[in-house]
């Protein structure tokens, strides 16, 4: 059986799992904010041209959970920790994945065109991101190896390799697009991206399967059954710690692995109060030949004479090192040095928003660049989310309010329903004084006072440099 100690450490990997990354619904529809274009290249522009704060124009980080296995693990409940551990392990399902997302906006520019219809952007923006399903069957393989849970060698059972479903990257992006005013009804607008890939390691759409059986000797043999595994890497395996820090600095800066990618978007008022916005971003990918490693498992392996163990009591056995010596020289296992391509996460947006309290100040502007949408105190709206990860799409739903509280200040209230989490509200905020700008949004804020039970945790913050019409 596994001590405690890896056991540990095999399920931490899986404490932090998030139940829906990179939804920014904050940003979603606040034209008032630059940074809105990168979540709808269609949207609508409240100003004539704009200047992120260098490296400060956004900055975005998701973390969270997918249930309350923190606080399960840690709870003062007088229970065995190995016993707490062995239960999340089977409680936990093939479902379940770890999601972390990064980004920082580190230039941010934009304008108006002389027509008066189009609006330029572009910038370059750093973005981390990962997601790593839990291989419930290699778990409870590891755990208990392949006896039936009473120390019996099950027979009959099958371990499932589909489960290992995986990948990370750490990219740089180079964008630049623009929206169109086609007419008061309608906007549509494209970005372009140029990927830079630093660092990217990946395992999907693997298969096969583990078992025992006993061979005409009475002996046990493990098999892999029709297996097709594959390990990608890029920028990691075979560098120095200082070599991979440089080397993804460089890389980032487009000097290494190269991708290409687009995001689309429009906004259409269905009425003066009300309008339906829809994106799709990020359909693109990425070519990775720079410092590449690729290991291949294919067909059929039997696997014999494994020194596997049960020690005495007061012993112990370094599985690992019987692992490496017993069973990795079974194991054919290709290693590759070939360009292989990573493609991105696809993510779609729609929104439906109804304004209403009409601001008749603002209202009675005479300005020939006054749109009809300007004229209001108050938005409420719902959002849908989606974003398309290895085994399947997560979605999310969010209702928001809006409103101008000042002059100067314009604040939104969300709330987010996905398949984990029917709690999570937001909070944040938009000022512009003069020609500055700063934004900030906090998820989840019902629990900040039970940081180990919350479900999800997304900060948003960035300042700008505005110019209005």
């Amino acid at each position: 059986m596994m001590k405690l100690p890896f056991l540990l450490l095999f399920l931490m990997l899986f404490l932090s799992t998030s139940v829906i990354a990179q939804n920014k619904q904050f940003l979603y529809g606040f034209k008032e904010i630059p940074q809105s274009l990168l979540e709808n290249p269609g949207g609508e522009v409240s100003f004539s041209k704009h200047i992120g704060i260098p490296f400060l124009s956004g900055a975005f980080v998701n973390v969270g959970t997918s249930n309350s296995l923190i606080s399960n693990l840690f709870a003062n409940d007088g229970l065995d920790i190995e016993d707490k551990l062995r239960s999340i392990l089977f409680r936990l399902n093939s479902r379940d994945f770890v999601s972390i997302n990064e980004q920082l906006d580190i230039i941010n520019i934009g304008f108006k065109l002389k027509n008066d219809k189009d609006y330029l952007s572009f910038g370059f923006y750093q973005e981390f991101d990962l997601i790593s399903y839990y291989p419930k069957d290699l778990a409870v393989l590891f755990y208990q190896g392949n006896t039936d849970g009473n120390g019996n060698i099950d027979l009959n059972k099958s371990q499932n390799i589909n489960d290992i479903s995986f990948k990370s990257e750490i990219i740089g992006v180079f964008h630049a697009g623009i929206s169109r005013e086609i007419n008061k009804e309608l906007s549509i607008g494209a970005r372009v991206k140029i990927y830079s890939g630093a660092f990217n390691i990946q395992s999907l759409n693997n298969k096969g399967s583990i078992s025992t059986r006993l061979d005409q000797n009475s002996d046990y043999q493990h098999l892999l059954n029709d297996v097709d595994v594959t390990f990608n890497s890029s920028g990691f395996i075979g560098t120095s710690n200082k070599d991979f820090v440089v080397d993804a600095v460089k890389n980032i800066l487009f000097g290494g692995n190269l991708g290409l990618g687009f995001d689309v978007g429009f906004t259409y008022h269905l009425k003066d109060n009300m309008t339906l916005l829809g994106s799709l971003l990020d359909i693109g990918f990425i070519t990775y030949s720079k410092d590449v490693v690729t290991y291949k498992i294919n067909g059929d392996v039997e696997i014999n004479d494994i020194g596997l163990i049960n020690p005495p009591a007061d012993e112990t056995l370094d599985y690992w090192d019987v692992i490496s010596d017993d069973i990795y020289p079974q194991i054919p296992i290709d290693t590759l040095q070939s360009t292989y391509v990573s493609f991105r996460s696809p993510k779609m947006n729609t929104a439906l928003q109804y304004k209403f309290g009409k601001h008749y100040r603002q209202a009675a502007c005479s300005s020939s660049s006054y749109s009809p949408q300007r004229g209001y105190l108050n938005e409420v709206g719902i959002q849908l989310y989606t974003i398309f990860r290895p085994k399947q799409p997560q979605l999310a739903t969010t209702l928001y309010y809006s409103r101008s509280v000042t002059n100067f200040l314009k604040a939104k209230i969300t709330y987010t329903a996905d398949s984990h989490s029917f709690s999570n509200i937001g909070l944040g905020f938009s000022t512009q004084i003069g020609k500055f700008n700063m934004y900030a949004n906090a998820d989840n804020l019902l629990s900040y006072n039970d940081f180990y039970n919350s479900k999800r945790i997304a900060f948003l913050f960035g300042m700008n440099l505005i110019f209005d019409e």
